[in-house]
């Protein structure tokens, strides 16, 4: 065969490859793209339609306890505004954090959510966890604040906290305070306080608030620094004293009960919270749905007069806020957790 009618057969080939060739290519082009757009829509309509089923919410603590008791509160208001069920699933363990990996390796749907507290933002500090307090979450809003208090038994002649400090530092290392554990929130305000005082203390834990409180009720210790919520009906009943408050500003029950940055350590912040956090990837639309029921949940009357007689106050925020809290709050925790070199026993 010629040169010339060898290319000529060659090129035919060519062109008849490319007419019977390029229907089947573009039609795999095409199912691709339709497989997609359906995925998209199907996600969408998903979306669109959120909730259809009942949410699960996470709650690191037992039933009956104040964490439980709060997210019970505003579950059900949010449920009611949804228009869906909202069952509390109490995963306890580990200070919470069985509880939490279980929700970081959930579905990124929001059928299953989380109710985080303060130790959210040390657990990751204190134990080997395998998630990212941060990363591994889509806020989507915080829910409640709350104070702690610097409190002694009422045998303690200190009647404010200047008192309490001029008292400590006229017995330097002899003194021993309560705590609910190493590295907890009561433990790590106090360690705030007793530095920017500049007090010499010895640190006392307990497993839990409950034995600590018991013990500074029967004056085995005789200073703590604890939540408003578990000490209220000791405080109201006068079997503890109250020297101030954690928060920036004063707490409705005890308008006449002032703030530690009112005592002369301006700045002194340590708050408790509660907010509900969705796995990472959740659909923003469905972050927005559930930041709005939640938000409207908390102007409730019912809902804010059940939070006030807990000691706590509603929040309200948006998702965004609420990440900025929380990333905020680490590196405070962090400091103080190194320079206490505090350990969990």
């Amino acid at each position: 065969m010629s040169p010339l009618r060898d290319c000529m057969c060659r090129c035919e080939i060519g062109r008849y490859r490319s007419r019977h060739a390029a229907p089947n290519w573009w039609m795999n082009r095409i199912l691709s793209f339709a497989v997609a757009a359906a995925a998209a829509l199907a996600a969408s309509l998903a979306q669109a339609q959120y909730p259809n089923k009942p949410i699960r919410v996470i709650v690191p603590w037992p039933a009956g306890g104040p964490s439980d008791t709060l997210a019970r509160v505003v579950t059900s208001k949010t449920a009611e505004l949804l228009g869906q069920t909202m069952i509390i699933d109490n995963r306890v363990g580990a200070s919470g954090v069985i509880g939490t990996e279980f929700v970081a390796k959930s579905a990124p749907d929001a059928y299953t959510l989380f109710w985080p507290i303060a130790n959210h933002t040390t657990n990751h500090l204190l134990f080997k966890v395998s998630y990212d307090p941060i990363k591994d979450f889509a806020p989507v809003g915080q829910v409640a604040r709350s104070s702690y208090m610097l409190l002694v038994h009422p045998d303690l002649p200190a009647k404010s906290v200047k008192d309490l400090v001029d008292y400590v530092k006229a017995r330097p290392g002899k003194l021993p305070y309560a705590s609910a554990g190493n590295g907890t929130l009561q433990h790590l305000g106090m360690e705030l306080f007793r530095r920017e005082a500049g007090l010499d203390m010895i640190h006392i834990p307990y497993k839990g608030s409950a034995p600590a409180i018991t013990d500074l009720l029967g004056g085995q210790v005789q200073i703590t620094f604890e939540s408003t919520t578990a000490v209220m009906g000791h405080v109201r009943s006068g079997k503890l004293r109250p020297l101030a408050v954690s928060t920036l500003k004063r707490i409705a029950p005890l308008p006449d009960l002032p703030t530690l940055a009112e005592s002369g350590y301006a700045g002194f912040e340590v708050v408790g919270f509660a907010g509900v956090l969705a796995p990472a990837g959740t659909a923003s639309e469905v972050v927005a749905t559930l930041n709005a029921a939640f938000n409207k949940a908390l102007l409730a009357p019912e809902v804010r007069e059940k939070m006030a007689g807990m000691g706590v106050e509603p929040a309200g925020s948006s998702a965004e806020q609420f990440r900025a809290f929380l990333q905020a709050e680490i590196p405070k925790y962090a400091r103080i957790l190194k320079e206490s070199g505090a350990k969990v026993d």
